[in-house]
């Protein structure tokens, strides 16, 4: 039955009832208030005081790393043939837990390289990342592929020239832990020279 078909007497006995479901829920609301907080009814409501905890890290994310520039890369000249591995660059990332850069590492066509990513104290951590190549041939043609890896460190990465006959040649590399909660190390980009070495 429609509230305007209603009489005026059940209209009055509906709005009574209204008005008691109303009390009593307000009535419920201060009774749960006590419970809670065991102040009595009436008393100012205590202060609420935020504790701040540890944010929960998001999942790791892969960023990619920006194709290496060929610019410069005509102005260095390469080491020198060794029996043993040549460092030719080393990055540590800033702090523990942040990932590290390589950028723009200049290569040198009929060298060969070996990319390895380990962390400053030596432990085994799960990481991953991106390198990219940029290179261009004699003949002018240009590659620049990105690869992604992941394993655990110390990780070793051969390097190919994308191209047959690289004049241009560089290299860069991104490379993080993969579990984000795991105990914060310092990851370290290691490129050797393994011309003659290996």
């Amino acid at each position: 039955m429609a509230f305007s078909q209603m009489s005026s007497k059940e209209k009055t006995i509906a709005a009574i009832l209204l008005v008691v479901i109303v009390v009593a829920l307000a009535g419920l609301g201060i009774f749960a208030a006590y419970l809670f907080t065991g102040e009595k009814p009436g008393k100012e409501a205590p202060e609420i005081t935020v504790i701040p905890t540890t944010a929960v890290a998001a999942a790791p994310t892969i960023t990619l790393v920006e194709t290496p520039s060929l610019q410069e890369a005509a102005k260095t000249t390469p080491p020198p043939v060794s029996a043993q591995p040549i460092i030719v660059a080393k990055q540590a990332s800033p702090s523990a837990g942040l990932p590290v850069l390589l950028v723009n590492q200049t290569l040198h066509a009929g060298h060969r390289y070996r990319l390895e990513i380990s962390t400053a104290d030596g432990s085994s951590v799960a990481v991953q990342g991106s390198w990219s190549q940029g290179a261009t041939s004699s003949g002018g043609q240009i590659a620049t592929p990105i690869e992604f890896f992941e394993g655990k460190t110390p990780h070793q990465i051969r390097l190919i020239s994308p191209v047959a006959d690289p004049v241009l040649w560089s290299l860069s590399v991104s490379a993080g832990v993969k579990e984000i909660l795991s105990k914060p190390v310092v990851l370290v980009i290691t490129l050797y020279d393994i011309t003659g070495a290996e």
